[in-house]
């Protein structure tokens, strides 16, 4: 599978000075919301941290279609007397989830967030609802699914690719993705604390959201979704009237072998050591080689 979409190569070809977000690629925009929220939070949420309560999302939400917002704003907000708990997230996402984002593309990589989100919320809310008594509801958030379920697709595409367990061992990405499973099926049953401020009880380790994200990435791999494929066929086909119209052009497949053998080539050298071995002449090769790629299994 090829690169989609992305941004991520831009970055070192940008020339301009100050911040630029249209050169950050997708990963890198959702860390950025994400610890904006968590920094307003801070500044605007008082001591009740009402805006994290207001963002977090629980089974009392289920029976309120008018609240089902915060099945996904859930996921961008994080417990503010843990600031481990969003370092940890954006470090894990920001370190993987660009090298994934390379395989899938920007677009692609952002729906998967999404729905990882939402997917986990649904299910946390669902098996409380069905299965805990209503005082003990506890209300979750937090983007640890969404999270889980980045670092899971960048094992199924990158298992031999090596990463430094507890920032030290070096080990394989496969290793990670057992024991990352292994651990959250451990400890499936979770903990909860009080929220800051006396507000609902918010789990600190959500496992069943984890083990949700573990699920839908491997589903994903397995069966090779694309959500983009999801959206209806007239809103994918509403075109942009500002886009300039592509120039129409005939090629000659066979013109192609080459490139596709260098494009596979490169693939399993990212496979090997990782996005950042490429050069800038190698990634825009990769660059035009997903891009074709891309349009050839639409």
């Amino acid at each position: 599978m090829g690169i989609q979409d992305r941004q991520y190569y831009r970055d070192e070809e940008s020339t301009g000075g100050g911040f630029d977000a249209g050169s950050m690629t997708m990963t890198t925009k959702i860390v950025v919301a994400t610890v904006a929220i968590y920094v307003l939070d801070a500044f605007i949420g008082g001591r009740e941290h009402w805006l994290m309560q207001d963002m977090a999302s629980g089974p009392q939400d289920l029976l309120h279609p008018w609240l089902w917002w915060r099945y996904l704003t859930s996921g961008f907000a994080h417990d503010p007397g843990d600031y481990q708990h969003i370092l940890f997230n954006m470090i894990s996402l920001w370190f993987l989830g660009r090298s994934v984002e390379a395989v899938y593309g920007a677009k692609e990589i952002l729906r998967f967030y999404l729905v990882a989100v939402v997917l986990g919320s649904v299910v946390q809310a669902l098996r409380q609802y069905a299965m805990v008594p209503e005082a003990e509801w506890a209300r979750c958030l937090g983007a640890s699914g969404a999270v889980v379920g980045v670092v899971m697709l960048f094992v199924c595409n990158f298992p031999k690719q090596q990463l430094l367990l507890f920032m030290v061992i070096p080990v394989p990405a496969w290793f990670v993705g057992v024991l990352l499973i292994g651990i959250n099926l451990f400890g499936a049953s979770g903990v909860e604390i009080a929220m800051p401020g006396g507000g609902d009880r918010i789990g600190r380790v959500a496992y069943d959201v984890h083990l949700v994200g573990v699920v839908f990435a491997l589903a994903y791999f397995k069966f090779k979704w694309n959500l983009g494929r999801l959206i209806p066929h007239r809103l994918s086909s509403i075109k942009n009237p500002l886009k300039p119209k592509p120039n129409l052009r005939v090629h000659d497949p066979d013109q192609y072998a080459d490139i596709d053998a260098e494009g596979d080539a490169l693939l399993e050298k990212v496979n090997h050591y990782g996005i950042d071995s490429l050069t800038a002449r190698e990634r825009k090769i990769l660059e035009d080689y997903s891009r074709r790629m891309q349009q050839k299994h639409r």
